[in-house]
C-alpha cells in the first residue's frame, strides 16, 4: 500500500488500489458493532496482511524484471539555460554557448549588417507563445538616440535570431551525417531571441546608443542575455591521432575517444572530404581520400548534471526522458501502442510535469479548428509526413503554476510526439 509510492520505478500499478481503505469502508456498512469489530479483526489484521504480503512480493519481482531490463541510454541528450552575458562562466565545463560569435559583439555585427540595415543587437523577450508572435509581427518600434546634441528618432524592427535556428538546424544535419537517430531539442529559450536592425544610414552601431520604445513588451525585454547548452564544440586535425589505415584508395582515420569522455555523445560535423563517418567502440572511423587533414570539426554532449555557476538563474530545459520499467521495456521490445495509457505515458517522461499536465485528449475531424502550430522540428516536418489530410489528435493540458514557458513546453511535447505519430496531426490546448 505505502509501498507503491515509496517506488516511483513502479508501473504495475501507476494507481494502486488501497485495500485497507476499502476495507474500512465496507466495514462502516455494518451495523452491528460486534459482528463490525470481528470482521475488522479477520479482514485488517487476516485478509489484510496476506495482501501486504503479496504486495511486497509483487514489488520484489517487479524490481527484478526492472534490473535486469537495460536502460536505453541516450548519451545525446541535450540541456539548455539562457544567463545574462555578464555572469558567463567560460571554466564551466557543463554548459557552453550556443554561438560563440555571441562572445565577440563587434565580429558578430559585421556578419549579420548589410549594405541596407545595421545589425544593433540581441533581445530576449520573456513572453508567451501569443506575445511572441505579435511581437515578431511589429513592423518597426521608435526609439530616439541617447545624446542631446542629436535627439532625432530612430525607428528599428526585429526579426527572429537566425543564428540560433541555424544552429539547430546544422546539429540536425550532424546527426544525419553520423547515422544517429534524431531528437527533438527544447528551443524555448532560443525562440525567445530576437535581432535588433535599423536602416544603415541612420548612424547607430549598437543597442547601447540608443533608447527603443518596446511599447506593451518593454516590461518583459531583457538586454545582453546569452543562451548556452550542454555542447562542446572543437577543432581536430590528422596529427591530433594515430596515423591512418588505408583500406583501398581511401583513408580511414581514427578519431580517439578519451577516457574522460566516456558516456558523453560524440559527432563528426560531415565535409566535403568526409565520405564516411562509421561509430565503433571508443572511435569514430572517418573515411576519406585526403591522408592529412585540419581544422575539421566534432562536438561533444556533456551528460553530467549542469552546474549552476554564480547568477545561472533560469531553469535548465532538456530533451530528456524519464526513467520507467514501461519506458525500459518498450524500448526493448520496439513496439508502441498508440493507447491512452501510452501516449500519457510517454507525454509523462518528458521533464515538463513542472509546468503542465495531461488531462485528456479528443479527436477531430476538421483541420480549420486548431490551426498548424510551428513544430520545434520545423526544418524537418515536411520530409516526414503531409499534415493537411490527417485527422487531428488534441490533447488538453493543465498549467501547474503561472509560468511564460508553459505553452512553450507543451509545444515541445507536440513536437517530439508528431515524430513518432504518424496518424494524425497533434494539436494542443492549455486549460
Amino acid at each position: 500500500m505505502g509501498l507503491w509510492r515509496e517506488n516511483p520505478l513502479s508501473a504495475v500499478k501507476e494507481y494502486p488500489f488501497d485495500f485497507k481503505r476499502y476495507i474500512e469502508e465496507r466495514l462502516r456498512e455494518i451495523d452491528d458493532l460486534d459482528e463490525r469489530r470481528f470482521a475488522k479483526q479477520v479482514l485488517l489484521e487476516g485478509l489484510g496482511k496476506a495482501i501486504q504480503m503479496n504486495e511486497k512480493r509483487y514489488l520484489s519481482l517487479e524490481q527484478r524484471i526492472f534490473q535486469e531490463t537495460e536502460p536505453d541510454v541516450n548519451c545525446y541528450e541535450t540541456a539548455m539555460t539562457v544567463i545574462d552575458r555578464e555572469a558567463y562562466d567560460p571554466t564551466n565545463e557543463t554548459l557552453f554557448p550556443v554561438c560563440r560569435e555571441d562572445l565577440k559583439e563587434e565580429q558578430l555585427s559585421g556578419q549579420l549588417s548589410t549594405e541596407k540595415e545595421r545589425w544593433l543587437g540581441t533581445v530576449f523577450l520573456k513572453g508567451t507563445e501569443s506575445e511572441l508572435k505579435s511581437f515578431a509581427q511589429t513592423e518597426r518600434f521608435s526609439g530616439s538616440k541617447n545624446t542631446k546634441d542629436d535627439p532625432k528618432p530612430v525607428f528599428v524592427h526585429v526579426r527572429p535570431a537566425g543564428r540560433y535556428r541555424k544552429a539547430i538546424e546544422d546539429l540536425y544535419r550532424m546527426f544525419l551525417d553520423n547515422g544517429i537517430p534524431w531528437e527533438t531539442i527544447n528551443t524555448a529559450y532560443l525562440d525567445r531571441f530576437f535581432d535588433v536592425y535599423t536602416e544603415a544610414n541612420q548612424q547607430v552601431c549598437c543597442m547601447d546608443e540608443i533608447t527603443v520604445d518596446f511599447k506593451q513588451y518593454k516590461e518583459n525585454i531583457r538586454f545582453g542575455m546569452l543562451p548556452l547548452w550542454n555542447v562542446k564544440r572543437l577543432t581536430f586535425d590528422n596529427m591530433d591521432f594515430m596515423e591512418p589505415g588505408i583500406d583501398g584508395i581511401y583513408y580511414e582515420h581514427e578519431f580517439l575517444l578519451p577516457e574522460d569522455m566516456e558516456g558523453n555523445g560524440c559527432l563528426i560535423q560531415g565535409n566535403e572530404d568526409i565520405m564516411e563517418i562509421r561509430h565503433e567502440a571508443g572511435k569514430i572511423i572517418l573515411k576519406s581520400a585526403k591522408e592529412n587533414y585540419e581544422d575539421w570539426q566534432a562536438i561533444y554532449f556533456i551528460q553530467k548534471e549542469p552546474v549552476h555557476s554564480l547568477n545561472y538563474d533560469e531553469p535548465i530545459l532538456t530533451n530528456r526522458k524519464k526513467d520507467s520499467f514501461l519506458r525500459r521495456l518498450s524500448c526493448k521490445t520496439g513496439k508502441t501502442l498508440l493507447t491512452k495509457t501510452d501516449l500519457f505515458r510517454r507525454i509523462m517522461e518528458l521533464e515538463t510535469g513542472e509546468y503542465m499536465q495531461v488531462e485528456r485528449y479528443e479527436i477531430r475531424e476538421s483541420t480549420e479548428e486548431y490551426p498548424a502550430m510551428e513544430s520545434m522540428n520545423w526544418f524537418i516536418q515536411s520530409e516526414v509526413f503531409l499534415m493537411d489530410s490527417r485527422r487531428i489528435l488534441c490533447l488538453f493540458f493543465k498549467a501547474r503554476k503561472s509560468d511564460y514557458l508553459n505553452e512553450s513546453m507543451m509545444r515541445f511535447a507536440l513536437s517530439r510526439l508528431q515524430m513518432e505519430i504518424n496518424e494524425y496531426r497533434l494539436a494542443g490546448v492549455m486549460l
